[in-house]
């Protein structure tokens, strides 16, 4: 069960490298989105708005580590392609990632590089380093 633990590590690596960059992002938009400004005043102090980002991310991006660690142990017997060890699920990951991100980066001109980032992001933690992660590891070995 390997699989599932780095879906986990990969998923906390993302809430990681993710609350920061959207912290920035929202500070930074606050300003011209009346939203916004409701949700986090200009006042706001901004460690503590970054500590509940990263609790929201924890808990979003772990969960769905799990889950394609879970997909991951059930496709472990797809052969190797393009520089990934599992290619059934690397292509995968990149049609879920192509699926999720693709509407926001046609349509959202505001936010088309930080979703790219975001999806570039995804797919190769997921799609390219969590099928190396779990070779890489030790469960299930004796």
């Amino acid at each position: 069960m390997g699989q599932v633990f780095a879906g986990f590590v990969c998923g906390y690596i993302l809430a990681l490298a993710g609350a920061p960059l959207l912290a920035i992002w929202l500070t930074r938009a606050r300003l011209t989105s009346p939203l916004l400004q409701r949700l986090a005043p200009p006042g706001t102090n901004v460690v503590a708005f970054v500590a509940v980002l990263h609790g929201g991310l924890v808990v979003v991006c772990t969960g769905t580590g799990l889950l394609l660690g879970l997909l991951l142990y059930a496709m472990r017997d797809a052969g190797e392609a393009l520089g990934s060890p599992n290619v059934a699920f690397t292509l995968f990951v990149a049609g879920l990632t192509l699926m999720l991100f693709a509407p926001v980066i046609a349509l959202a001109a505001r936010v088309r590089r930080q979703a790219l980032v975001a999806a570039v992001l995804v797919l190769l933690l997921f799609g390219w380093l969590m099928p190396y992660m779990a070779q890489w590891s030790k469960f299930g070995s004796s």
